[in-house]
């Protein structure tokens, strides 16, 4: 992420920046789910004929003098609509998990516009870069506030993008603390980049499954010691499918 700022310096401000960077990374994310996640299969049959060029490994082969012309004039405009497109092609009722992550890239990119400031050579590097992140790294859905967390820290604060973002150790240790379950509102009135709200989650759903990834590899040894005990001291049940359905749409807000 460090790098991707560095190759985008000279394309704008560090807010610009974070723009470009989180569309990116939102085009890449959506074409990992799209081939690996069950639930977003029947989105494929949206990249046929016409469309097939428009997933992210398609910018590969673009020669650099089209790239800008070929995300600003195709790739935004189809997916600021893609809500309505997916609908034509799903046979039954969106997932959830499936509407809510097109309801956040039509937000995206409704007003995307690459500029001038972005060199179509740099543009080509910067494409590399986010193509060898891992996928599963990509699937982890933070890795959008990861990206608005880099940029603090190539500005040095907080004073040019106006945003703050509390230290992963600092949140996982908070969440632990309030030990929210399936029975919890959780909400969070000054949500940034919902790092509280994506740990709650995480949480909860390690409660019950000791399988799961959270606090994740990333996390602090000693935190990570202390969950892993703090977990096997607490058995938690799993909850009826109506609880659990709940809790995943309206039990995390902000």
């Amino acid at each position: 992420l460090k790098k991707l700022h560095r190759k985008l310096r000279p394309a704008g401000t560090p807010v610009q920046r974070v723009e470009y960077i989180i569309e990116l990374l939102l085009l890449r994310i959506f074409e990992v789910k799209v081939k690996r996640d069950p639930d977003f299969r029947d989105l494929r049959k949206l990249f046929t004929h016409q469309n097939e060029d428009l997933l992210f490994s398609s910018l590969y082969s673009v020669a650099n003098e089209r790239l800008l012309p070929t995300l600003n004039e195709r790739f935004f405009p189809f997916y600021a609509t893609i809500l309505s497109q997916a609908r034509q092609v799903y046979k039954k009722n969106l997932e959830q998990k499936v509407q809510d992550q097109l309801v956040l890239i039509e937000e995206v990119f409704k007003n995307s516009n690459f500029t001038n400031n972005v060199k179509s050579g740099n543009l080509q590097e910067v494409l590399s870069l986010v193509a060898e992140l891992d996928e599963e790294r990509l699937l982890k859905t933070d890795l959008l506030g990861d990206a608005i967390e880099s940029a603090l820290s190539e500005t040095g604060g907080t004073k040019d993008l106006g945003l703050h973002r509390t230290p992963d150790h600092i949140r996982q240790f908070m969440v632990g603390l309030t030990s929210p379950t399936f029975d919890d509102t959780i909400y969070d009135p000054a949500c940034g980049t919902a790092g509280f709200l994506f740990d709650s989650f995480g949480y909860v759903l390690k409660s019950v499954s000791q399988d799961g990834h959270w606090p994740g590899t990333r996390a602090h040894p000693e935190l990570a010691a202390y969950f892993k005990k703090h977990f096997a001291e607490r058995k938690v049940s799993m909850p009826s499918q109506e609880k659990a359905i709940t809790f995943y749409r309206s039990g995390i807000f902000g």
